[in-house]
């Protein structure tokens, strides 16, 4: 596989994880997810805003309310005395902190029906989030299976990451090891005809010439007594003599 090749494939995985990055349906659904828990959390705040205004009213109402009794029996009191001027005092306390407690009440009925409504939206909320994190999960789950039988398909097809260029990293590797080869079938020859000594032989290279014109010699004394042999095996036998 050549550099350029290498680097092309390099270039090519980046700019698929880069848009796959950019069209991830599953960045999208947690996306969506986050945005619904954070409403969520923003509903339940508020829920406690509103709650805690409901408690204050309703305290102010109590107060309001004890003061009511109070000045109510501050005026039997003072009857029973006979300081008629004194329950007339008492009552008209009383009246003064009922009218007091009455737009306290209607507020406090108000928050209470505000809270109620935000309770029913957060429990709505809650539903609704509960079903979209299992859908969610789901629809993740098909993704990631489709995802995966494709890259497998790809592969095989030998146009995706994993099985890519496969042939020609399989010739690469032929081309390198057939290299090897020559080289070492050459470096064999060089040292046969000793061009290149052996590393474990010292002798020199008039020594090995004269290794080689012995060797020849023993070759050419060969020959000729094969060729005398054969010669005498060809020769006619001689007549043989009469008894």
């Amino acid at each position: 596989m050549s550099l350029m090749s290498r680097f092309s494939n390099l270039v090519a995985a980046k700019a698929n994880k880069f848009l796959d990055a950019a069209d991830d349906p599953d960045a999208d659904l947690e996306l969506s997810y986050e945005k619904m828990l954070t409403n969520l959390q923003e509903t339940k705040r508020h829920l406690a805003d509103v709650v805690a205004e409901q408690i204050t009213l309703e305290h102010q109402i109590s107060e309001h309310q004890a003061a009511i009794d109070r000045h109510d029996s501050d005026a039997r009191i003072a009857m029973k005395a006979g300081r008629e001027d004194l329950a007339r005092t008492a009552l008209a306390d009383k009246a003064a902190e009922t009218h007091k407690v009455a737009p306290i009440q209607a507020s406090c009925e108000h928050v209470a029906q505000q809270a109620d409504k935000l309770k029913e939206y957060e429990k709505k909320l809650e539903e609704r989030i509960e079903q979209f994190r299992t859908e969610k999960e789901t629809l993740k789950a098909e993704h990631d299976a489709a995802g995966a039988e494709l890259k497998a398909n790809q592969d095989l097809a030998g146009i995706g990451d994993g099985l890519g260029n496969v042939e020609e990293t399989l010739q690469h590797a032929r081309d390198k090891t057939h290299a090897l080869a020559s080289k070492a079938e050459a470096m064999e020859r060089m040292i046969d005809d000793g061009t290149i000594a052996k590393p474990l032989d010292n002798r020199s290279q008039s020594e090995h010439d004269i290794e080689k014109l012995r060797d020849q010699s023993d070759i050419e004394d060969e020959l000729r007594k094969l060729r005398a042999e054969a010669s005498k095996g060809t020769q006619p036998k001689p007549p043989s003599s009469p008894s």
